[in-house]
C-alpha cells in the first residue's frame, strides 16, 4: 500500500470548502477511510497505536492554548476596524488549526502502518522517483512547452481544471489555468513558488541522496545514476520556467548541496561546471533580451520584495510583542496592518489587495513564531532536534558499513537531512506549509529513524 501515500497527496485540489484545512482535499478523506478500514476491518487491535503519551499531552495543550488566544484577542480587537479584514473568526481559526493537527496524526499512522520493512522504505522512495517521472512527463513538462508556444494549451487548460488548486477570487486562472494566464509552470500547486517548495522538499532530496551514496533504489540497471542526474536536470529546468524566485533558490540550494557532499574529484567538476553555467548565464543575461527580462523580472529587479519584507518584519515584531502564545492562528492581519513598516507600503499590491482584503502571511518562520509562540514553536523545534541527533547518530554506526542494507540506510538519513535543509531555508518564503506531501515525508523519515534507533543505538 505504500505505493499509494504520495501520489494520493498530489491531489491537492480542494473539492470540500464547507470543511477545514486538510480536509476540504481529497487524499485526508482517503486517509481517513484508510484508517478506519485498519481498525474496522482488519481488526487491528489499538494496543498496536504506540501512542506518545507526551506528544498527545503537547497536541491537547496546544490546541487549548490557541482556542483561549484567539479568544482573547478577538475580544481585544474587535472594537477596531480593521479588526474585522481578512480575520477568519475563532471558531473557524481554531477549526484549522485542529485540522492541522488531526491531519498531522492521521499521516503519522499511515506512515507507521506502511513503513515496515527494509523493502517497505526502498519501495516508497522507489515511488516517490516513480512519481516525479510521471509528474514531470504528464503536467510538468507540456507546462514548460505551454510557456512558449499554444500547441499544449488545450491539454494544460484541461489539468488545470481538473486537479489544480486554485486561490479563489485571484485572476491568476483567468485564460483557463495558471499556466494560460501567466505562461509559468505551477504543476498542480495553487502559484509556481509552491511547486517549487514541493519540487525542493519533496523529490530533489531522495534524487540528492542517492547520486551521494551511489545508491539504486531500483537496482536493476547498468547505470543506475544516469536516471537520477537526468531527473534532476529537468526538475531544475522545470523550476526556471517556473520563473519565480523561490525555485532560484531551490536551484542554489541543490547545487550547493552537491556540492558540499561530494568528493574532492567531484568538488572540482563542480566547480567547473558551476563557472560555466556562471559564464553561459552571464553571456544569455546580456545578448538573450528574453533571459534577460526574466532574470530582471523575478530576481534583480523583482516586484512585490518590499511587502514580503515589510510581513516578515512585521511578523517578527507581532512575536516580539507576544512571544509566548503568539496571536492565535490566522490572527496576524490587524497586527500586520499596525506593525508593517509605512515606506514598504507604498507599492500597487498593497493599496489594491492587502490594505483592502488583508495584508497574508509571507514567510513561514515569521509566521509560526508569530501566530503560535514559542509554547509552541519551542517544544517543535526539541522534538526535531531529538530526531536530528539520532538520526545523526545512527548514520555514525553505518559510516564503516557498505553492504546495500546499510547502504540503503545511509540513502534515507541523507535524505532526510536534505529535507530539512530545503524546508527550512525555504520556510523565510511562504509556501503552504502543512499540505499532506510535506507531513508525508516528515513522518516516513520518523517512522524510519525509528525503526532504525533499536538497531544501532544502544539507549534504546
Amino acid at each position: 500500500m505504500q505505493a499509494l501515500m504520495l501520489p494520493i497527496t498530489m491531489l491537492t485540489k480542494q473539492l470540500f470548502w464547507f470543511l477545514p484545512g486538510n480536509f476540504s482535499e481529497l487524499p485526508t478523506l482517503i486517509f481517513l477511510g484508510w484508517v478506519i478500514y485498519y481498525f474496522g476491518f482488519k481488526k487491528i487491535p489499538l494496543e498496536k497505536l504506540k501512542v506518545n503519551e507526551r506528544v498527545l499531552l503537547f497536541l491537547l495543550i496546544a490546541n487549548l492554548i490557541q482556542l483561549l488566544t484567539m479568544i482573547y484577542f478577538q475580544i481585544q480587537i474587535s472594537h477596531v476596524p480593521t479588526s474585522t479584514t481578512a480575520s477568519p473568526g475563532v471558531f473557524h481559526a481554531w477549526l484549522n488549526f485542529t485540522a492541522i493537527e488531526l491531519s498531522a496524526v492521521l499521516i503519522y499512522y499511515i506512515a507507521f502502518f506502511n513503513i515496515k520493512t527494509d523493502r517497505g522504505i526502498n519501495d516508497f522512495f522507489k515511488v516517490t522517483v516513480i512519481t516525479l517521472s510521471i509528474y514531470l512527463i504528464i503536467i510538468l513538462l507540456p507546462q514548460v512547452v505551454a510557456t512558449r508556444f499554444g500547441f499544449l494549451d488545450g491539454w494544460v487548460d484541461l489539468i488545470g481544471r481538473l486537479f489544480e488548486q486554485r486561490w479563489p477570487g485571484r485572476n491568476f486562472y483567468d485564460v483557463g489555468s495558471y499556466v494560460t494566464t501567466l505562461r509559468r509552470v505551477n504543476g498542480l500547486a495553487p502559484e509556481a513558488g509552491y511547486l517549487a517548495a514541493q519540487l525542493g522538499i519533496v523529490f530533489i532530496p531522495p534524487l540528492l541522496a542517492a547520486l551521494n551514496n551511489h545508491y539504486d533504489y531500483f537496482s536493476s540497471d547498468e547505470k543506475p545514476m544516469q536516471k537520477y542526474w537526468i531527473l534532476l536536470g529537468v526538475t531544475m529546468i522545470t523550476l526556471l520556467f517556473a520563473k519565480t524566485s523561490t525555485g532560484i533558490l531551490v536551484i542554489g540550494l541543490t547545487l550547493f548541496l552537491l556540492f558540499i557532499t561530494g568528493t574532492r574529484s567531484q568538488r572540482k567538476h563542480y566547480l567547473i561546471g558551476y563557472a560555466m553555467l556562471i559564464v553561459i548565464g552571464g553571456g544569455a543575461y546580456v545578448l538573450v533580451p528574453g533571459i534577460h527580462n526574466l532574470l530582471n523580472q523575478y530576481i534583480f529587479q523583482k516586484s512585490g520584495t518590499s511587502n514580503r519584507i515589510g510581513g516578515t518584519l512585521g511578523l517578527l515584531t507581532t512575536f516580539m510583542h507576544y512571544p509566548v502564545t503568539g496571536v492565535g492562528n490566522s490572527f496576524t492581519n490587524y497586527f500586520l496592518l499596525k506593525f508593517v513598516p509605512l515606506n514598504t507600503r507604498y507599492n500597487a499590491e498593497y493599496f489594491a489587495v492587502y490594505s483592502a482584503t488583508g495584508y497574508p502571511v509571507l514567510s513561514n518562520a515569521a509566521g509560526w513564531l508569530a501566530q503560535y509562540g514559542l509554547v509552541i514553536v519551542a517544544p517543535v523545534i526539541y522534538y526535531l532536534s531529538r530526531k536530528i541527533k539520532t538520526a545523526y547518530l545512527i548514520k555514525k554506526q553505518l559510516k564503516t558499513l557498505n553492504d546495500a542494507q546499510s547502504l540503503l540506510y545511509k540513502t534515507v538519513l541523507d535524505s532526510f537531512f536534505y529535507t530539512l535543509i530545503m524546508y527550512f531555508a525555504l520556510s523565510v518564503l511562504i509556501f503552504t506549509w502543512s499540505e499532506n506531501y510535506y507531513f508525508l515525508m516528515f513522518f516516513v523519515y520518523v517512522v524510519i529513524i525509528n525503526l532504525l534507533k533499536p538497531q544501532f543505538l544502544t539507549d534504546k
